[in-house]
């Protein structure tokens, strides 16, 4: 069987979620005897034309979508880009017609309109699309404000211009679109080194978000950005299946237009190292409190270390693990005060066994609307509670007081109250350690995937 991955990033050099699933993805297809090629859309380069570049990398074919007239950075800007584009659509037929795939798997549209799900029905390939995020549905991809607030949805655009819909000053514009355009390289890092000063100098805190003023809904804007999604819609109501993956994702996407019936819910499978393993844990004293990803507001470390502040260090130690400048990890500390915090730097997934063997509880303060919470799963593969907002699809995964504890996102007072629970009562560890689940592997989730492909009619075989 031949299948035709569609995504937005490489998966071996990519840094995303989607990257990161569709590498292991295909590593188990291929090694099921599968034929996988990669399509992706984001690449840049200094020749200016749109076209598509193809290779092969140890096995694999790749086509790469150069130059896309659509770049995400520029959704915001332009909403209508996202829908369709002919000179897009064309680069795909062809590519379609050369490789001939059983199987057309849809991970991310991004860069390349959602217009190629019916290209390629139209060219008689079935279409499987896997909902990882709300793209077809929010331009900034997460369905979070700019104030870190949950948004239920575009509400026929109005949401997007109300909230999200900027008004920048002609050179923040300027640098936001040849940012957009710029190929990686010496130009453009020294941009965006630039552009970095310049917010340091003229913003605020990066800790406090930004709030839009209601005063800016534009009626004209808003039907543009309700006519983005009702295309997207519709280009997705044209494929064979659907797959979500979290229960969440499918009611978000049934109040927008998707017969809840439509969509199946298949959770991913995760590929860990092989020296993850589950055990009992008990808690340290010290409790050891890990916070596992990048410095940011979104993630919500600032809470992390707000909750910090009131609780001694002979009760508790607050790891911070994930990559960060030294300016946000000296701001991080100054929001804790006297209290010190401990920052071990980026890791990788092959560090991933010593990281989690460094902490008791791993605690979660996202803002963003997980679809998933890859942070709140992990941790539980080796028998690690979690502390976690009760934020999109994490309370799927995370009951509290079974395997972990929730708090309302944003809730700093409620975080605090959580850490004091777990050090105040160590025995609460063990109890939730016990009751952790080991969460599906790739190889259980590609089982029940190749049935999806076979269903829809991917069963010629190369």
């Amino acid at each position: 069987m031949r299948v035709l991955f569609v995504t937005h990033d490489h998966p071996f050099r990519g840094r995303s979620g989607v990257a990161a699933y569709c590498r292991d993805l295909l590593q188990e297809l291929r090694s099921r005897g599968l034929d996988v090629i990669h399509l992706y859309s984001t690449e840049r380069s200094w020749i200016p034309r749109l076209r598509l570049r193809r290779w092969s990398e140890d096995g694999v074919r790749f086509a790469a979508l150069v130059n896309s007239p659509a770049p995400p950075a520029l959704s915001l800007d332009r909403p209508l880009q996202d829908c369709s584009n002919p000179r897009v659509d064309k680069l795909f037929a062809a590519l379609l017609r050369e490789t001939r795939p059983d199987v057309v798997h849809v991970h991310a549209l991004q860069g390349l309109t959602g217009s190629v799900i019916p290209v390629a029905k139209r060219l008689g390939s079935p279409v499987v699309v896997t909902l990882h995020d709300f793209w077809p549905l929010c331009v900034r991809v997460s369905l979070v404000r700019p104030d870190g607030t949950a948004c239920e949805g575009p509400d026929g655009g109005s949401n997007c211009t109300r909230f999200c819909a900027r008004k920048d000053s002609w050179r923040r514009t300027l640098y936001r679109r040849v940012l957009a355009v710029l190929p990686p390289g010496s130009v453009r890092s020294a941009l965006e080194g630039a552009g970095a000063l310049y917010l340091r100098t003229t913003s605020r805190s990066p800790w406090e978000m930004s709030v839009r003023s209601d005063s800016l809904t534009h009626p004209r804007s808003a039907q543009v950005y309700g006519e983005r999604t009702r295309r997207l819609v519709e280009d997705l109501l044209c494929a064979d299946r659907l797959l979500a993956v979290s229960r969440f994702v499918r009611e978000t996407y049934a109040r927008h237009g998707i017969p809840e019936e439509r969509i199946r819910v298949l959770p991913l499978g995760l590929q860990l190292p092989e020296r993850v393993h589950w055990r009992v844990r008990t808690a340290s004293r010290p409790v050891q409190f890990g916070y596992l990803g990048r410095l940011s507001p979104l993630k919500g470390a600032h809470f992390v270390a707000r909750a910090a502040r009131e609780i001694r260090p002979d009760q508790a130690r607050f790891l911070f693990f994930g990559p960060g400048s030294a300016e946000a990890r000296n701001q991080l500390q100054q929001l804790a005060g006297d209290r010190p915090l401990e920052f071990r730097g980026p890791y990788t997934r092959e560090d991933l066994p010593r990281v989690l063997e460094e902490v008791d509880v791993v605690v979660v303060p996202t803002l963003f609307q997980e679809t998933v919470g890859l942070t709140a799963l992990e941790p539980q593969a080796a028998g690690i509670p979690v502390i976690a907002s009760a934020a999109g699809a994490i309370p799927e995964w995370v009951k509290h007081g079974h395997n972990g504890l929730l708090f309302s996102p944003g809730d700093v007072a409620a975080l605090h109250r959580q850490l004091l629970r777990v050090v105040e009562e160590p025995a609460l560890v063990a109890r939730m350690s016990a009751n952790t689940r080991i969460p599906p592997s790739i190889r259980e989730h590609v089982d029940e995937l190749l049935g999806v492909y076979e269903d829809c009619g991917g069963v010629r075989h190369v």
